[in-house]
């Protein structure tokens, strides 16, 4: 009986043993392997955007901008806009090599007085060399009493800035 009960009870701890130091090799494996991914999309991007109208997807105009996103998920986005600020943001990895961004900057009348705000959300897709990305964007548009007055839609390509 005692030897039934040694037998019986040693193989389940030894099983929990050896899995209990292979699970968290496992766990740790899959974590770098998405922080790899999401270090992918980490660095300076040289970025040609189109804004289009949403409902019939017509170019309005093309615009640049240079988009730095940072390790630990925040992003900094300078566009050749001089009636905006910066944007400052948040990005995240979703899966495979898409991501998303979010964004928020301030737009200023031409005499240089707060117009109110601008929100870009992005999905984006890397592309299979990490130095290309493809992106739609949808824009809210706020007035300066922070009210919803436009929406906007828009594709941009980015090449990788070394």
């Amino acid at each position: 009986m005692k030897s039934w009960l040694r037998n019986g009870v040693a193989a389940p701890i030894t099983l929990l043993a050896l899995s209990g130091t292979q699970v968290p090799a496992l766990a740790q494996s899959a974590q770098d392997r998405r922080g790899q991914e999401q270090h992918r999309l980490e660095g300076i991007w040289d970025v040609s955007v189109t804004v289009q109208s949403c409902a019939t997807g017509a170019a309005l105009f093309t615009g640049r901008a240079v988009l730095m996103l940072i390790d630990g998920g925040t992003l900094t986005e300078i566009a050749d806009r001089s009636n905006r600020s910066a944007g400052l943001g948040t990005w995240r990895h979703l899966a495979g090599s898409s991501y998303t961004a979010r964004e928020k900057f301030i737009d200023y009348t031409a005499a240089g007085a707060f117009n109110g705000t601008e929100v870009i959300t992005r999905e984006i897709e890397l592309g299979k060399n990490a130095d290309e990305y493809t992106a739609t964007a949808t824009t809210q548009v706020f007035n300066s009493a922070d009210q919803l007055i436009n929406t906007g839609c828009a594709t941009s390509t980015a090449t990788r800035f070394e």
